[in-house]
């Protein structure tokens, strides 16, 4: 073996943590049944065999064991929660969906509010291979021929499974699926770890998942094999003969743990040092182990930890329960141990496998989360299925002690821990843990000194389902100090969402009744503090999380497709032709919902824009119709869509006129004008969360590519010629987000030119002309950068094709192209209101387009009048996100056009 180097990364703090085990919802739970000495590991009945597609030949062959241990509720996932579609949550990996939804409730866990300004979070993901994948959406009638299909591999593919977490979490620092088999996620928190250490993020998830389907067939014995002959694992006993299929998910937040005092964060254990290496070449096989390289990791980990040997009193092993793989395993842990001086006398060994089966990409995780769990309840679970030790283990020789029953260790302190991980195909991880840190009594608190008790939630449902999980955990709680601390935890470790309650409390029983009040019918008073409170000295606590409402998402393998209807006749009949139950189907299919009835909005059915560009091919397939992006976004319910069809296939529809009413309202209209992708669907999601009374309207781009103006100002001209046909005189009201907020201002130009008024003119996030100047970008360059376009943008569930097919990049293309050639002649005589993103534009795609990043205050030398500038939370893309952002950014438009709300 080559040298190494020891490298520490400082000492690093477990501050939260969440998982879903075999037998287990939660870590809770999870400590609970291994401190009891339960397996999760179980026979499956003979009908979950048939379940799991087993023939009663298959199920009853002589080597068939049918054994593991499931994970229940595998199928259910709270899509709405996360703002996923009813289509794509069914698509979606079922790992994918449980480690999204682990992650959350481990920031939870540690109070940290995702997006909260406190800096960049890390994500580190492990996760098996796609079984979902392959067993159930490609052997469905329906996904059969769409094995590369996006929707399909980014729901299902490992590259997606951190950077979807980051994405719908809102999370800035490296986001990487980490895959070294059953190492993974191990691996994952060492490079957590280094992320940490290099100043990269001030938070990091890190953690794996694993969930095999079908998840009750058993396995077919292999003499020579990994897997047991009996369905139990016997890690260190003489009957050991194999492992168990696990499936399970753990995730862990990380923080320097300087950080984590400051912050008061509640500390599981510290993470004193971790190493990755690999066997090489030094063993009998690939998927040998090679108990060298182990000793070399192990060796490794612990001079960068810093801990001494004699010091760690339990090491939690990889212990897959195999007759020669344990003895190796633990001869290569005593001699790395030993030459380092240790451990500790009596130092216990366990293995988790023996409870819940391999959780293969997930086993390094959930081993840490058990160790780390030890050392906060200074107790060692007992190992089960441990009765006599395996002879080739030399136990007599060995410094370890396999516990038959929990060791209390609160008189004798454990003062340290470690874990090991080792991959199928020689790449070992292993990790030194020390206890938490001893932290002073914080201070009393002056009596009457009152703090915000700030609760927030999805919807009203939520929010008074969180007012009585807090209420029932509040028992017992009597004195002032744990009131600042909920308060402290509510207000700086959870995320503000749309519906709101906040009233301020001193001490328990005022807390208790401040609840009570809005259990007992109050109103949510939607008023949140938005001043900065002083807590003095306070600590972060357990408390509970956001209800989720989990629904069943799930395709089935074999399911029968549905069949496209036959092709319209030329000249259909126009009531009962069917033709609605035809747009009915569509939309079902693409929606991935049943019975939507004929007065369903599409847009409050999860519709958006880039589902209606697939949704626009399909009608326009079946029906034989010239259907545009243009008509559809005005044809909001299937009633509408159907009409318009009847209308197309009779040669009678009308012609669109380049306007779309987004809003009715009172007064006069505001027009927005479309971004360079040329659709205007992010709008009707900011009506929907405008309060206004303003009517919208938003202006299309030309469909028809002869009519597209060859420069900016000639668009703007069209532009205006279409919102006087309509409104004749001013004054005018105009707005537009990115692209559109620069036609917009020209548009104004154009019209106080002409002598017309222009009386507000609202621009979203829009960059100001001097970013565009110099740089053109061709058209293959331009389509080498449209995939960082679909990232930034979050449309990486979209097909591209369908989008190429459907001239969405050329239409980019051509008004970016209008933008690098255009600079305002004049300044405008009046004011602007920017609603600018509060978080930096990615700079991959900035470059990409040559765009320069320029202060967006410059708007103010294009303006004799005074530019606002409002700031609201996200990016220039995420800015329209479900939650937070978006409903922040509806009020902000409102304040906006407040001054000519509902006027004439």
């Amino acid at each position: 073996m080559t040298e190494q180097t020891p490298a520490g990364h400082g000492p690093v703090a477990v501050v939260g943590m969440a998982g879903r085990f075999p037998g287990a919802a939660d870590t809770g739970e999870f400590w609970e049944r291994l401190t009891d000495g339960a397996e999760a590991v179980r026979r499956f009945t003979p009908q979950e065999l048939a379940d799991a597609g087993l023939s009663e030949d298959e199920a009853a062959a002589p080597n068939r064991v049918p054994y593991g241990a499931d994970l229940a509720d595998a199928d259910l996932f709270d899509a709405g929660f996360f703002g996923i579609t009813q289509r794509d949550a069914r698509l979606m990996d079922p790992q994918h969906r449980v480690f999204l939804t682990c992650a959350w409730q481990a920031l939870e866990d540690a109070g940290l509010a995702p997006g909260d300004g406190s800096g960049p979070v890390g994500v580190f993901a492990a996760g098996s291979l796609s079984t979902y994948l392959l067993a159930n959406v490609l052997r469905s009638a329906e996904y059969a021929d769409a094995a590369l299909s996006y929707p399909v591999l980014l729901g299902n593919d490992k590259d997606f499974l951190a950077t979807r977490v980051s994405y719908k979490l809102g999370l800035r620092g490296p986001s990487m699926s980490v895959q070294t088999a059953c190492s993974s996620s191990l691996t994952a928190v060492h490079l957590a770890c280094a992320a940490l250490a290099r100043g990269e993020v001030r938070a990091a998830l890190a953690g794996g998942v694993s969930i095999t389907f079908p998840q009750t067939s058993g396995y077919a014995y292999q003499e020579g094999g990994i897997l047991s002959r009996d369905g139990h694992c016997r890690v260190f006993d003489a009957q050991s003969a194999g492992t168990v299929k696990g499936n399970g998910c753990g995730v862990v937040v990380l923080k320097r743990l300087e950080d984590a005092l400051a912050d008061g964060d509640r500390i599981y254990a510290v993470v004193r040092g971790t190493a990755v290496n690999n066997d090489g070449s030094d063993k009998i096989g690939f998927t040998a182990p090679g108990p060298a390289g182990q000793q070399a990791c192990i060796e490794v980990a612990l001079a960068a930890s810093g801990v001494p040997a004699d010091a760690v009193g339990y090491v939690e092993t990889h212990g897959t329960g195999t007759a020669v793989g344990d003895p190796l395993e633990l001869g290569a842990l005593a001699a790395a141990y030993r030459a380092a001086g240790g451990p500790a006398p009596g130092c216990l060994i366990g293995s988790v496998k023996a409870n819940i089966g391999h959780l293969d990409a997930a086993a390094g995780v959930t081993g840490l989360i058990k160790a780390a769990l030890a050392l906060h309840h200074q107790t060692v679970p007992p190992q089960i299925n441990f009765t006599e030790p395996n002879p080739l283990l030399n136990a007599a020789g060995l410094p370890f002690t396999v516990p038959a029953a929990a060791v209390d260790r609160t008189g004798n302190p454990l003062r340290a821990a470690a874990v090991s991980s080792f991959g199928l195909g020689g790449t070992n991880a292993h990790a030194v843990l020390e206890v938490a840190p001893l932290v002073a009594e914080l201070s009393a608190t002056e009596p009457g000194t009152r703090f915000p008790v700030v609760l927030t939630a999805k919807d009203e449902e939520a929010l008074t389902a969180s007012a009585r999980a807090l209420r029932d955990a509040l028992t017992g709680t009597e004195d002032a100090a744990a009131v600042r601390d909920i308060a402290y935890t509510l207000y700086t470790g959870r995320s503000r969402m749309p519906v709101g309650h906040a009233f301020t409390a001193a001490t328990a029983d005022e807390l208790r009744a401040g609840l009570d009040a809005l259990l007992d019918g109050g109103a949510p008073n939607g008023e949140l503090p938005t001043a900065q409170w002083t807590f003095g000295p306070a600590r972060k606590v357990s408390l509970p999380g956001h209800p989720l409402r989990p629904e069943r998402h799930w395709i089935a393998p074999d399911a029968p497709r549905r069949e496209a209807p036959a092709a319209p006749a030329p000249e259909p009949a126009a009531a009962g032709d069917g033709l609605l139950e035809r747009v009915i189907a569509v939309l079902e299919s693409h929606l991935g919902m049943d019975q939507i009835a004929p007065d369903d909005d599409y847009y409050d059915l999860g519709g958006d824009s880039m589902l209606a560009v697939e949704i626009v091919s399909s009608l326009r397939d079946l029906f034989g119709v010239a259907l545009d992006i243009d008509e559809f976004e005005q044809l909001r319910t299937p009633d509408q869509m159907a009409g318009w069809l009847r209308g197309a296939l009779s040669g009678s529809a009308s012609r669109h006129s380049g306007i779309t009413r987004i809003r009715e309202g009172e007064g006069r209209t505001t027009y927005l004008v479309h971004p360079a992708g040329g659709t205007n669907f992010l709008y009707f999601k900011l009506a929907a969360h405008s309060r206004s009374a303003m009517p919208l309207a938003a202006l299309s781009f030309p469909s028809d590519p002869a009519r597209q103006p060859a420069t900016l100002r000639d668009l703007a001209a069209l532009y205006v010629e279409r919102i006087r046909s309509e409104q004749p005189e001013g004054p005018y009201r105009l707005g537009g987000y990115s692209f559109g907020g620069n036609v917009a201002f020209e548009m104004a130009l154009q019209l106080q030119q002409a002598g017309q008024e222009v009386e507000h003119l609202v621009m979203l996030d829009t960059h100001v002309p001097e970013s565009y100047v110099g740089g053109h970008v061709d058209a293959e360059d331009f389509e080498a950068a449209f995939p960082l376009l679909l990232e930034s943008a979050a449309l990486e569930d979209t097909d591209p094709q369908a989008l190429l097919d459907r001239g969405f990049l050329a239409v980019w293309q051509h008004n970016h192209d209008l933008l690098k050639g255009y600079y305002p002649d004049r300044r405008f005589a009046g004011d602007i209101v920017l609603l600018q993103a509060e978080q930096a534009e990615g700079t991959a795609l900035l470059d990409a387009l040559r765009i320069t990043a320029r202060d967006k205050s410059l708007w103010q030398q294009h303006i004799t009048g005074q530019l606002s500038v409002t700031k609201v939370p996200g990016d220039h893309f995420s800015m329209f996100d479900d939650g937070d952002p978006v409903t922040r950014l509806g009020a902000a438009f409102d304040e906006a056009v407040a001054l000519y709300d509902g006027e004439r």
